[in-house]
């Protein structure tokens, strides 16, 4: 073979999707700057196979028998991992990966034509999705991280289909070949324009042509649509309080970075930055601003520059009634703020989360049992988990998960729920069979490894399977690469405990009192609070063990930890103190034992055991029982 063949050959293997490079011979989608763009290994599977046929229609059964040979997969498999590639591709607007009606799917590449007998494509081609972008909000689409091919992180959302899309569809692809492109897209636009009109009137018709003039009043009080998504939601720009007005650049990178935060809430939609801008400077009504941008929730904030501090209140508007649902206060000293900046948006995502969901439940309690899915069973399991971390409420969030799992085995969010409240059985003794909870516990790891192999929740599992398995180290190993992925309070708070385990008391007090800033009101919270405790109890600094261990006490009674201020109290000398401490214990926790202590304290590193000897004798000096 000759160069000029072989550097043929090279290139054909090489396929353009935007920003991105498919290389076919390494079997890898690669950036502009030649670096792995980071697919899922299922989605990866996906686009090689559309790509080794690029430019002809696969049908979807297809792609389930390559991508899935051995594995019996839903549809929704493959629905999402063909969003995952759209996504890291940036194909908004499905000009590279296309479906086709009834048939299955075309990878397009640039400057590749598609087969001549590819079929009609469910969307209305090109130029009609130009013509909806001139007319819709922009939104980010939350469900996934912005695409690693593109510079932008914005879709387009029609905010509603109208009846007449198909004939829009159609006037639209009739006028294409003929026209030159300036004229093109001006006749595009009118027929667009003229078409939809004629659907108005014709509904009008049907109306008995009486328009509904709405006043301000009339339209505050009329409810939002049920087709806007119940996890949609804009954050306003900050508004600056107080004379300081340099800190406008401030506003506006905080502002960004909310939006992106409260982006990453699975299945949820944020209107887009530029879009949420164009609020800046105007008073405006929340619910109006809800109804103008097709969304439930609506965030609002200000920012305070006092002294060396700056200090931001936020707070979620309900778009609907205009009822304030919750608000927070945050501050950080201004020669931190570059640090803490992520930091601020990442607790204040955790913290819309329950709230959000809550609020989602209310709204899913009117459905009819028909209506009711998947991902609403699941969203209301966590409804239940952010109510708070009990018995009552782990085994019902429990039964809704796997209601969600019989509708669709695929689920993240269902697997993710079985994760978290089986660990929460097994630590807690909330099990009449720990045997077959362990086991359910184990299936929720491989079966997220299988359908999120890189998302948080996994990242938890492995975690708790690793420490059910007393693999300390390996512990330490994953939650440190859990941190760097994702600085989320859960993540801080399991890596915390994973060095404290270690015996790394010193070095585990700050990563947990993280999980508390970023998580001021997580379901977690009184689990951080106790690893607190027992990070100074192990370091010997027993008033602050005993103050930690005395507020995870009050954040959640229901928890089955060991009475660590009860035996910090001990250490201080304080005996009578520590009785008293101990008999409110016991009065909650009747059957509280030893074993049960013991498996709050499991870790095998010298230091760690020594710290464990300490607790327990000090418990046993005030009745402990075996």
């Amino acid at each position: 073979m000759n160069d000029r063949t072989s550097t043929e050959g090279a290139a054909a293997s090489r396929l353009p999707l935007g920003h991105c490079m498919l290389d076919l011979a390494a079997g890898e989608l690669f950036t502009a700057e030649g670096e792995l763009a980071g697919l899922r290994k299922q989605a990866l599977d996906l686009l090689l196979v559309l790509g080794r046929r690029a430019g002809q229609v696969v049908s979807k059964d297809h792609l389930m028998s390559e991508v899935w040979p051995k594995v019996v997969v839903g549809e929704g498999s493959l629905t999402q991992a063909i969003a995952d590639v759209r996504r890291v591709l940036g194909d908004d607007e499905h000009r590279l990966v296309r479906t086709v009606a009834r048939r299955g799917y075309m990878l397009v590449p640039e400057g590749l034509a598609p087969a001549a007998d590819a079929g009609a494509l469910t969307s209305a081609g090109p130029i009609a999705a130009e013509a909806v972008h001139a007319t819709a909000p922009r939104a980010v689409d939350a469900t996934a991280a912005p695409s690693a091919c593109t510079t932008t992180t914005s879709t387009t959302t029609p905010r509603a289909e109208s009846a007449a899309a198909p004939a829009v569809a159609a006037g639209l692809q009739a006028l294409q070949p003929s026209a030159p492109p300036p004229l093109r897209r001006a006749a595009l636009l009118g027929a667009f324009a003229l078409l939809v009109l004629l659907s108005f009137a014709a509904w009008l018709a049907l109306r008995g042509g009486a328009i509904p003039w709405l006043s301000p009043a009339d339209l505050a009080r009329a409810p939002l649509p049920r087709e806007v998504p119940p996890l949609s939601i804009i954050v306003l720009p900050l508004t600056q309080e107080g004379e300081a007005k340099e800190a406008e650049w401030l506003a506006d990178a905080l502002h960004g970075d909310l939006i992106v935060a409260v982006a990453k809430l699975g299945k949820s939609l944020v209107i887009a930055r530029d879009t949420a801008a164009t609020y800046k400077g105007k008073a405006v009504d929340p619910r109006n601003v809800a109804r103008e941008m097709g969304v439930r929730h609506v965030v609002r904030g200000s920012l305070r520059r006092e002294g060396t501090k700056v200090q931001l209140n936020v707070a979620l508007i309900d778009g609907e009634s205009g009822v304030q649902r919750w608000a927070e206060t945050f501050a950080a000293e201004r020669a931190q703020l570059a640090q803490t900046v992520g930091d601020f948006a990442v607790a204040i995502e955790r913290t819309l989360v329950g709230e959000l969901y809550r609020t989602t439940v209310e709204r899913r309690a009117a459905l009819s049992p028909a209506e009711v899915t998947a991902d609403d069973l699941a969203m209301q399991g966590y409804a239940l988990w952010y109510r708070g971390v009990s018995r009552e409420n782990v085994l019902a969030a429990r039964d809704l998960f796997e209601r969600a799992l019989v509708l669709d085995p695929d689920s993240p969010r269902g697997w993710a729920g079985i994760q978290f409240t089986t660990a929460n059985q097994l630590l807690n003794g909330w099990t009449d069979d720990r045997a077959a909870t362990l086991r359910r516990a184990e299936e929720a790891v491989s079966n997220l490894e299988r359908v999120d192999r890189d998302g948080s929740p996994t990242y938890s599992a492995k975690t708790f399977k690793l420490y059910q398995q007393r693999q300390f180290q390996a512990v330490l190993q994953v939650t440190t690469e859990w941190v760097e992925r994702y600085r989320l309070p859960l993540a801080f708070g399991a890596h915390g405990a994973a060095l404290m385990v270690n015996g790394r008391f010193d070095e585990a007090v700050p990563v947990i009192e993280r999980a508390l800033r970023l998580g001021p009101r997580d379901p977690f919270r009184a689990e951080w609070q106790y690893r607190l405790a027992l990070a100074h109890f192990g370091g010997a600094r027993y008033e602050l063990a005993r103050d930690w261990s005395q507020s995870a006490a009050h954040t959640n009674a229901r928890l089955v930890w060991p009475p660590i201020h009860a035996a910090a109290l001990v250490q201080l000398g304080r005996r009578e103190a520590a009785q008293q401490a101990f008999d409110e214990h016991m009065r909650r926790h009747p059957k509280f034992t030893t074993a049960q202590a013991l498996s709050r304290v499991p870790g095998l590193e010298p230091g760690y055991a020594e710290m464990r000897t300490r607790l327990i004798a000090s418990l046993r000096e005030l009745g402990l029982r075996d």
